[in-house]
């Protein structure tokens, strides 16, 4: 999906996004703010690379990092609650996380190159997605991987937007 679709998508439908983002490190809420009028629809976001920042800023608890890794699924639905609690005052709040590449230094790792994971808070509802976006690291493809993990961003909020819209 396109950046102007996926804004055009959000605006026709009056909806508000923040973003806290860690492997996508602001490229999710810089993509957006790419389209003319993005205010419109772009509320804000935290780059949250490290997991000191997380724990700071999010709230997300170092036992789950530790557990499960800052590339988890339960970090990033921790990371989205947090971000729903910053006072952002968005319609739909999106934590994203994953291994662009190697080595992590940062905690424990739990996934492959090329494995995001994405949550994202919607009336009150939190919703959960993963995927590996490549599994072969190259130089060359850790921003692929970033771009990709972007583009898997949006196309799971407009399934979850529509999916309970309808």
């Amino acid at each position: 999906m396109k950046t102007s679709e996926f804004f055009s998508f959000l605006s026709q439908k009056k909806l508000t996004i923040a973003t806290a983002e860690s492997i996508t490190a602001g490229l999710l809420s810089s993509t957006i703010a790419s389209v003319s009028g993005a205010s419109l629809v772009l509320k804000g976001g935290v780059i949250t690379y490290s997991s000191k920042l997380k724990i700071k800023l999010l709230g997300v608890s170092a036992e789950t990092l530790e557990k499960y890794s800052a590339e988890s699924i339960e970090t990033t639905n921790e990371m989205v609650k947090g971000l729903s609690e910053l006072g952002l005052d968005a319609s739909i709040y999106v934590a994203i996380t994953g291994i662009a590449s190697l080595p992590v230094t940062d905690y424990n790792v739990s996934g492959e190159v090329g494995q995001v994971y994405l949550s994202i808070l919607y009336n009150g509802k939190i919703f959960s997605f993963q995927k590996v976006m490549q599994s072969a690291f190259s130089e060359d493809n850790r921003n692929q991987i970033r771009q990709k993990a972007v583009e898997f961003a949006f196309e799971c909020v407009v399934e979850v937007v529509g999916n309970l819209d309808k």
